[in-house]
């Protein structure tokens, strides 16, 4: 079994979350793919970043989305992981290609559902995959359909993949990935290990599975005996 195991925001657990550091220490320690988040800054800049609101991660408040990327620019990312990562800053999705493009397999893309993308702007990011020319490591996740569709009608090339939650969400987005041609879903790693017959079931429709977020040792082998592959984590890289 070729197991892939994918950092989640970068090797979290020894780096602030969705930054540089984050990314370079995923890939040091081997880490087969890396899965981060993307939103948009009010300028219209794409940028790496979890949650809508700037507290939790720089201690400021505001949204993400209502500042423009000289102001987020200004913020520190790192710090409240540990002193150690204070130089860390909110990367642009520019900036991080320039390390993400080393993965050895796949680069996942979250884009987060609280950020509303124009045509434009969706156009701009695809673009910039295209130019980069990796676009053959990346899927496009997000629990926004419209986002997904918006990139489904600029490019039909691009991976994308459904994100649930649990199960009833896995049923109807297996159904709606199956439809669109979509060859992924990305699930909450119990709804797989309380549902198993859904592995055989998504596989037999083309459909395969990235099992999200595992950081218990039991939980990876309970899902690995069960034929999952694909495996977000935080620590066990």
């Amino acid at each position: 079994m070729n197991l892939e195991i994918i950092a989640h925001r970068g090797f979290s657990s020894i780096a602030p979350e969705n930054t540089l550091a984050a990314f370079e220490l995923a890939i040091a320690r081997g880490a087969s793919s890396i899965e981060f988040d993307i939103q948009l800054s009010a300028d219209s800049v794409p940028v790496i970043f979890h949650d809508s609101t700037l507290d939790r991660i720089t201690g400021v408040s505001g949204k993400v989305r209502e500042q423009n990327l000289s102001q987020l620019q200004t913020l520190n990312a790192g710090k409240w992981f540990s002193d150690e990562f204070s130089d860390e800053k909110i990367p642009t999705l520019k900036e991080a290609l320039g390390i993400l493009k080393n993965v050895d397999k796949f680069l996942y893309f979250d884009v987060k559902p609280h950020c509303e993308w124009s045509d434009a702007e969706v156009a701009d990011f695809v673009n910039t995959l295209n130019e980069r020319g990796i676009k053959e490591k990346c899927v496009i996740t997000s629990f926004s359909d419209k986002f997904l569709e918006q990139v489904r009608w600029l490019d039909g090339d691009l991976a994308i993949g459904q994100i649930v939650a649990n199960l009833e969400a896995y049923k109807t987005q297996l159904s709606q990935a199956v439809a669109n041609g979509d060859n992924l879903i990305s699930s909450q790693y119990r709804v797989l290990l309380e549902n198993p017959a859904l592995i055989q079931e998504s596989r037999s429709q083309g459909v395969d599975i990235v099992a999200w977020t595992v950081d218990d040792r039991a939980d990876m082998q309970k899902l690995i005996d069960l034929g999952i592959t694909r495996i977000v984590t935080n620590c066990l890289i």
